[in-house]
Formats: structure tokens, C-alpha cells, sequence
């Protein structure tokens, strides 16, 4: 059987060892020894605070859930 694709790039939390910006909101910084998402897209990093991860895990939340609705439709 074919192997499945991934819908959702790479991504994880972290706890950061130096000081970092935030890729959302560059007034956003992430302090060492806070946690930060990091995704991970063609060969580089993006790191977002805990209040840009909280946005952007809620978007990506809605937009499966669309999707889900439209194939529930469909059936």
C-alpha cells in the first residue's frame, strides 16, 4: 500500500537555548529558556512565540476542520 502524505509540514516545540525573534511578529521575542514553535519548511527554520504558536495552531485547526466538513459533505 502507498504511503500516506503528510498534510502538516514539520513542527515541534523547543525550549530555546539563546535569545530569539519571533518569525510572525518581529516586536516578539523569545528568551532563552522559553519555549517556542519551530516549523520547519524548505530547508529552514521559523520560530514562533507561544502567542503567535497559539494563533497559528488555532488557523490550522479551523482550516482541517473545514476540510472535514467538505468530505462529510461529499459523502
Amino acid at each position: 500500500m502507498p504511503k500516506l502524505k503528510r498534510l502538516l509540514v514539520s513542527a515541534c516545540f523547543e525550549t530555546v537555548q539563546r535569545r530569539r525573534q519571533c518569525s510572525r511578529n518581529k516586536d516578539h521575542v523569545i528568551c532563552k529558556g522559553d519555549k517556542c514553535l519551530v516549523i520547519k519548511e524548505n530547508m529552514s527554520k521559523n520560530n514562533y512565540c507561544m502567542e503567535c504558536a497559539q494563533l497559528i495552531l488555532e488557523k490550522a485547526k479551523a482550516d482541517l476542520n473545514g476540510l472535514i466538513l467538505e468530505l462529510d459533505r461529499n459523502d
